[in-house]
């Protein structure tokens, strides 16, 4: 919870620090939060590319790599 200007002027030196850290501990779990669901993707498309490159997909899906891993980051192709 962010606090205002005028309820930090009031507090003491301390624990206005103690808010601006709360603050700050908020936006960055907020941050890390928010990166869960790339996280999630970059792990399904890395455990694509190792099975593909294991040669353990079959025929008709030999493109999925290249479509996970050029297409959704935006990489060229090589």
């Amino acid at each position: 919870m962010a606090y205002r200007k005028r309820t930090l002027r009031t507090m003491s030196p301390t624990a206005r620090k103690v808010a601006r850290l709360i603050g700050e501990l908020d936006s960055v779990s907020r941050r890390l939060k928010n990166l869960i669901p790339d996280l999630q993707t970059l792990d399904f498309e890395s455990r694509a590319l190792k099975a593909a490159k294991a040669g353990r997909l079959p025929r008709e899906q030999e493109d999925l790599p290249d479509i996970l891993t050029y297409e959704s980051t935006g990489i060229g192709r090589p």
